[in-house]
């Protein structure tokens, strides 16, 4: 399947998929394994340690030292294992970077690459049937740490209380970063399990970019240790119905700084016909520095220390976050609903629309020269089946009138709202 020009995708067996994107603009190749699954209940948490845990050790590389005397040997390549989920997918994914092969001494770098990540991904450090402890124990002690430290950070509780509040799916309503209860559950066992788990039915997305050709790909691939897997239809999108009640939730914080947290649903995805109005709308209300809602809300009326949008189109939902004083808690929320009112209504000043054409054109123009973003839009091309080139988006782009977004923006319901408060500031 080509996507978009001239990238190549095939499934090179059962359940694993080889995506090349030939570019000889960078000096490096960029290589990423990426173990997909449905997004699930609980298992956000153990993913996420099993990332950490890969990221640190393996049988072949017993500590992080070993990891970076290899790196170093392969001329200061980079790697990195991390775990996230888009949509309804739970995304574990390895990483590695190293010189292209016209500026590499070693002349094998694609295959040096494609050996390290064998070693890391099939040969983890063991102990009989369970994770090396010593290392198990040092990583599960560092994200206990990180969970622990979320509650000193408000804006950050206050949107994952808006999450807990918006969704009515459990796995979405849980922290990307996982539970500490969860944590206090996972052994060293039980991650063994998750992992043989991972490697028997997860779907396999193997994405290289570089100057290099398919076939050299898909003939340095063969090295990895893939196990035989049934193909797996994987959902994407995430969709839930609209509450005709608005539902509330609130949190008390001994500090003076109170966040206001609205959560909107915006049933418009990735790739669909009304995206690219959807992200114009987003840009307006409050995804750009001299959006709406800055202008309005914290420049106009000085209500507020920082207003933005957000908008995630794998799951359908639009985000508005806030920090101000609790008393002026009415007078955001007016304010808020009201340019959205505006623009449902089309009140969208030519330039207004022609800066923030040109803003997420510099933005879309300027990722091209970012070979992790080249990776992520195949992932994407790759999970949605909806591709375009540079030329495509800028033409569509540009087609957009302030009546298109308009029907984007009367899309929008207003779900939940999430209010910290600051209790310094009474």
């Amino acid at each position: 399947m080509i996507l978009g020009g001239k990238i190549l995708r095939k499934q090179i067996k059962p359940g694993i998929f080889l995506t090349v994107i030939p570019m000889k603009q960078f000096k490096t190749v960029r290589i990423a394994v990426d173990f997909l699954t449905e997004l699930k209940p609980q298992r956000q948490t153990s993913r996420l340690l099993l990332a950490n845990f890969l990221e640190t050790c393996s049988n072949k590389y017993p500590t992080q030292q070993a990891i970076a005397r290899q790196l170093a040997a392969l001329y200061g390549a980079e790697f990195s294992v991390s775990s996230g989920r888009k949509g309804q997918l739970q995304i574990l994914s390895f990483m590695f970077e190293s010189l292209a092969d016209q500026y590499n001494p070693q002349k094998n770098s694609l295959q040096a690459g494609i050996n390290f990540l064998n070693q890391i991904i099939f040969h983890p450090l063991l102990t009989a049937n369970e994770f090396e402890t010593k290392n198990f124990a040092r990583e599960k002690l560092n994200l206990q740490k990180m969970l622990l430290s979320v509650n000193d950070n408000k804006q950050l509780l206050t949107y994952l209380k808006l999450q807990q509040t918006f969704f009515s799916s459990a796995a979405q309503q849980e922290p990307s970063f996982g539970t500490l209860a969860e944590l206090g559950k996972i052994t060293a066992q039980s991650l063994w399990q998750v992992y043989q788990q991972m490697l028997k039915e997860d779907q396999i997305e193997i994405i290289i970019l570089g100057d290099l050709t398919f076939a050299k790909a898909q003939a340095a691939v063969q090295t990895f240790e893939f196990v035989t897997k049934k193909p797996q239809n994987l959902p994407v999108f995430y969709q839930q119905e609209l509450v005709k009640k608005i539902k509330h939730s609130q949190l008390h914080q001994p500090v003076s700084q109170s966040k206001l947290d609205l959560g909107f649903a915006l049933p418009i995805y990735y790739g669909s016909r009304q995206f690219s109005a959807a992200l114009l709308f987003n840009a307006i209300f409050g995804g750009l520095p001299m959006s709406r809602l800055f202008l309005k809300v914290r420049e106009a009326a000085g209500l507020a220390y920082y207003a933005s949008s957000s908008y995630d189109s794998f799951r359908g939902w639009l985000l508005v976050q806030t920090g101000i004083d609790a008393k002026n808690r009415a007078q955001v929320i007016e304010i808020i609903l009201e340019q959205l009112a505006h623009l449902q209504a089309g009140q969208i000043a030519d330039s207004e629309l022609a800066d923030a054409k040109q803003t997420l054109l510099n933005n879309y123009y300027s990722h091209l020269d970012s070979q992790s973003s080249g990776l992520n839009r195949a992932l994407f091309s790759s999970l949605t089946n909806r591709s375009w080139t540079a030329a495509e988006w800028t033409k569509q782009l540009l087609a957009i009138d302030s009546a298109q977004i308009a029907q984007v923006a009367q899309a929008v319901r207003l779900q939940a709202i999430t209010f910290l408060e600051g209790e310094k500031s009474k």
